[in-house]
Parts: structure tokens; C-alpha cells; sequence
């Protein structure tokens, strides 16, 4: 048995063959490119929905619960959805207090600057009297 009837790519046609062919090394000229960032969205998509997948088939798995298909991926969606919804709201209530200190620290910059006075050491001698 060899890896390439393990993974069944003697079953492939030639186009099919050339197509995977042609995928990796795109994959892999983006990988040594300066756009290799973009490799991070594209694994990460995939992370994510491998995750919702896995607490889909828990869902799915339940026999309690009875849920369709279909009904298991909206809530598995639903599920996913909650850490975002968890992170901006955090977000927002902390910019709410971030942005109060921030207004406050400018308002004590504003109250020490005294608009179009200069501004001397305590040992300051003007070149021309």
C-alpha cells in the first residue's frame, strides 16, 4: 500500500491531478511571497470551520435534543458567534471608560497650556533687551 492509494490519487484523472497540482503551488509561491499573510486567513477560515463543524456533530450527536441538519448548523453558527459578540461587547464598555479618562487627561492638558505664551526656563536670558 502506498501513500498515493491511501489518500485515493491514483483514482484521479490527469485534469484533476494537474488542478491539486497547480492549488499547491500556488499555496506554496504565496507561502515564500510577501503576501504570505494572507495563508494566515485562509488556515484560520478553515480552523473556524472545522470548529463549527465538530460542535455541529455534537449537536447533531445529542439524541435529547432531536435537531435536524440544518438546525444544527444555524445553532453551531450561533454558538460560534457568541466569543465576537462577547469581545466587542468588552470592547465597548471598555472604550466607554477609555475614552472618560482620555477626554479627562486632555482636559488637564488644556487647562495647564496657556494659549500664545511662551513657555522659558527660570533661568532665561533674552539675547536682545
Amino acid at each position: 500500500m502506498t501513500v498515493f492509494s491511501f489518500i485515493g490519487i491514483d483514482s484521479l484523472s490527469g485534469t484533476a491531478l494537474f488542478a491539486y497540482g497547480l492549488l499547491a503551488g500556488l499555496v506554496l509561491a504565496l507561502a515564500f511571497s510577501s503576501q504570505r499573510w494572507l495563508l494566515w486567513y485562509l488556515f484560520g477560515g478553515m480552523a473556524y470551520w472545522l470548529a463549527v463543524e465538530a460542535v455541529q456533530s455534537l449537536l447533531i450527536s445529542r439524541p435529547a435534543l432531536a435537531l435536524s441538519e440544518w438546525h444544527s448548523y444555524v445553532i453551531a453558527m450561533g454558538i460560534s458567534w457568541l466569543p465576537l459578540a462577547g469581545w466587542v461587547l468588552y470592547r465597548a464598555i471598555r472604550y466607554d471608560d477609555v475614552s472618560q479618562s482620555v477626554q479627562q487627561q486632555r482636559e488637564l492638558q488644556a487647562a495647564r497650556y496657556i494659549e500664545h505664551t511662551p513657555v522659558y526656563d527660570d533661568d532665561y536670558q533674552p539675547r536682545f533687551y
